[in-house]
């Protein structure tokens, strides 16, 4: 009995001590919560900069009108820790442009982002907003 007893507290001791965390596991606030402030270097031109050979390529988006939110989970260290994508329509019904396609080009430069400041030591999430209108993304904000 004293054997199980001792093995089961020696397993328990090992497993406690291999779960590793990491900056990502933190809790989450919103860039803008009690003086944050998470932001990319540069703001809205650096934004813009991304996402412009994208926006003047994508002439023929389907459905023609809506919108797409990105949201980048970013630590506390600035690293990206995850993105959440949100799709709707000009009717505000979940919906998937290009069938999906091209939320995931806008995932991959999103990763590309660098250089995110903050002003306190959170996790935090920054939005981007995409507007899609006449089969064109016509505006990031």
């Amino acid at each position: 009995m004293k054997k199980i007893l001792v093995l089961t507290i020696l397993l328990f001791s090992i497993q406690s001590f291999s779960q590793e965390k990491n900056d990502c596991d933190d809790r989450i606030v919103p860039y803008w919560w009690n003086g944050t402030n998470s932001r990319i270097d540069g703001e809205s031109p650096t934004l813009r900069k991304a996402f412009k050979e994208i926006q003047l390529s994508e002439t023929e988006i389907e459905p023609k009108s809506g919108f797409i939110t990105l949201r980048l989970n970013i630590s506390k260290t600035g690293n990206l820790c995850k993105i959440e994508t949100f799709q709707i329509d000009e009717n505000y019904k979940s919906t998937e442009f290009n069938n999906g396609q091209l939320v995931k080009e806008l995932e991959q430069i999103a990763i590309g982002l660098t250089n995110w400041k903050r002003d306190k030591y959170y996790n935090t999430y920054n939005l981007i907003r995409l507007k899609i209108k006449d089969g064109q993304i016509e505006e990031i904000f």
